[in-house]
């Protein structure tokens, strides 16, 4: 029975995790919701179930010694900036018959996957929380347990099908709120959504700047 303390504790921290994080994907899913109802909003929630799981399994691998140089972080974190700053800008600046015609035409079923998966692939703060949660997971077990790895590898699913759980409740939510809105108010809701992918963005920017300033300072 020893796989019930990892999966329990995934679950609260799942939880934990989903609630607190409002991150660029979390904007894209409910905007998702909202516009195209629960069949868009579970393709980005499936795009973003998927970037979350490699993202996970870099970290449990050992893999995410390559991704904490300084080098791919300054790389990684100037082209996240940029691309949601772009989305960010696009929907903001979207006019209102622009806005109609797009909302007419329902997204391909693999755009809405790929919208997810990217957007919460480049967020580098996700990547941090993985190679963090996989640190912090590991001080609970005892490395001389025989299910040492088999623990950490079941709460860190854990945490990935809470999440995606999460996700669907957002999902659902969501629709439910499209259902009641004007297009004329969903259209400022749109912009909302852009200027909050902007904000962020920006500090995605921010953050870019003081690694760099950190680099430069460094002996390279």
């Amino acid at each position: 029975m020893f796989w019930l303390t990892p999966i329990f504790k995934g679950i609260a921290q799942g939880f934990l995790i989903s609630i607190l994080s409002f991150g660029p994907s979390f904007f894209t899913l409910i905007n998702s919701g909202i516009k195209g109802g629960r069949a868009e909003g579970l393709r980005v929630a499936l795009g973003i179930f998927l970037s979350e799981l490699i993202m996970a399994l870099i970290c449990f691998f050992g893999l995410s010694r390559f991704f904490i140089l300084p080098e791919f972080q300054l790389a990684f974190s100037f082209f996240a900036a940029s691309a949601i700053s772009y989305l960010g800008l696009k929907g903001f600046y979207k006019k209102y018959q622009q806005f109609l015609r797009s909302i007419e035409q329902p997204a391909a079923k693999s755009k809405s996957f790929f919208k997810g998966f990217i957007l919460n692939l480049i967020n580098p703060f996700v990547l941090f929380l993985w190679i963090g949660l996989l640190a912090i997971v590991s001080v609970y077990y005892d490395k001389a347990d025989p299910h040492y790895q088999t623990s950490i590898l079941l709460n860190l699913v854990s945490i990935l099908f809470t999440l995606f759980l999460m996700d669907l409740g957002k999902v659902f939510l969501s629709d439910f709120l499209g259902r009641k809105l004007s297009r004329r108010v969903y259209y400022y809701v749109n912009k909302y959504f852009g200027l909050i992918l902007i904000i962020i963005g920006i500090y995605f920017f921010y953050h870019f700047t003081t690694l760099l300033i950190d680099y430069l300072a460094g002996d390279h």
